[in-house]
């Protein structure tokens, strides 16, 4: 506690009210402990303290260049990776639904997208509300959406690893438009591209409370980050069906792959350093071993100095390694193999 004294001087001048505030709170959990308090009084104390201290570094530190650049790096391929599925999905549609000449169904895909597009704004505002109005278990809430956040990251990642390849993808879009358009009913098509484009958007809402939860006054560059991917989502749609140009879909994905495994690796790192926190995990210090970062760029990497972070994102890395060997270099030799053999059988 002493050592907060260095912190103080520089912190006073910034924000006086606040330096009052962690002051009071060190003197209460002395007096806690002092007087032999109750284990959850004097925990809940702790917890106080500690958040304080990260919020004390921020403001002493700030920001910096690199921390921001990540965020809005970050923020950017979220909302393109999420929208990039929507997008690649609807124009194929429509395209589909041109060449086989059944333009009637293409205003009704559009209803569809309209109203994924409110549906995901109110799922938006209702989950921000229950967050903000949450109060002491906040923090927990913010550790169970970035553990969410996290699994949905590796399902949608290995889903797109699977799609890599252009004929794989273009098979996938077909059925679903055969699919629906056998039925004949126009509330299929309204459906399809409801829940296609609601879909990413309830993923994206996901992705972005867990970020804004880490992203502290970098919230502008995230807002830019999202800013800039709706406009290249809305350039690729132009490419797309303005031009007819056949987009490189496998170093698209691939390259959305490889930033769904980066940002589940920090939102692991967050959602595991949250729970320390609240003293919900175990905590084995590293400091000396593993440098230090400072608080912004921890929270956008997730990498902290501690055994069980680091033991939790090493894992997750190993995972994403073997099952993407697996799925772009052992399944395709395996799968030329029975090719090879199926056509030696029938010469």
């Amino acid at each position: 506690m002493d050592s907060y004294e260095h912190v103080e001087i520089p912190l006073r001048a910034i924000d006086p009210d606040f330096t009052l505030q962690v002051e009071l709170q060190f003197a209460e959990l002395r007096n806690l402990i002092k007087q032999k308090a109750d284990y959850d009084k004097i925990q809940e104390a702790a917890i106080t303290v500690r958040r304080s201290l990260d919020e004390s570094e921020r403001l002493v530190t700030g920001t910096g260049q690199l921390a921001p650049t990540i965020a809005f790096t970050s923020s950017f391929a979220v909302i393109f990776r999420e929208g990039l599925e929507s997008v690649l999905i609807l124009g194929a549609i429509i395209t589909y639904l041109e060449a086989s000449r059944n333009t009637k169904f293409k205003r009704y895909v559009y209803y569809g997208i309209i109203i994924a597009i409110v549906a995901t704004a109110i799922t938006w505002i209702v989950a921000s509300y229950l967050i903000n109005i949450s109060g002491a278990n906040r923090e927990l809430i913010e550790a169970i959406a970035a553990l969410s956040a996290t699994g949905v990251l590796f399902y949608v990642s290995f889903w797109i690893l699977n799609k890599i390849e252009h004929k794989k993808w273009m098979e996938f879009v077909k059925a679903k438009v055969w699919q629906a358009s056998t039925t004949g009913g126009t509330i299929v098509f309204v459906m399809l591209s409801f829940f296609t484009v609601y879909r990413e958007g309830f993923e994206t809402i996901l992705f972005y409370e867990a970020m804004f939860g880490f992203a502290k006054y970098m919230e502008l560059y995230v807002g830019l980050g999202f800013v800039l991917g709706i406009g290249t989502l809305l350039g690729v749609y132009f490419v797309m069906r303005k031009l007819g140009k056949r987009l490189p879909l496998k170093m698209l994905f691939g390259l959305t792959m490889g930033v769904g495994a980066y940002l589940s690796i920090a939102f692991l790192g967050n959602a595991v350093r949250e729970l320390q926190t609240l003293d919900i995990l175990p905590f084995t210090s590293l400091l000396g071993i593993i440098p230090r970062l400072d608080i912004n760029m921890a929270k956008m990497t997730g990498i902290y100095p501690t055994l069980e972070t680091l033991i939790a994102q090493i894992i997750m890395l190993g995972v994403y390694l073997v099952a993407a060997s697996y799925v772009l270099v052992l399944k395709p030799k395996m799968e030329e193999k029975i090719a090879t053999m199926r056509k030696s059988r029938r010469e």
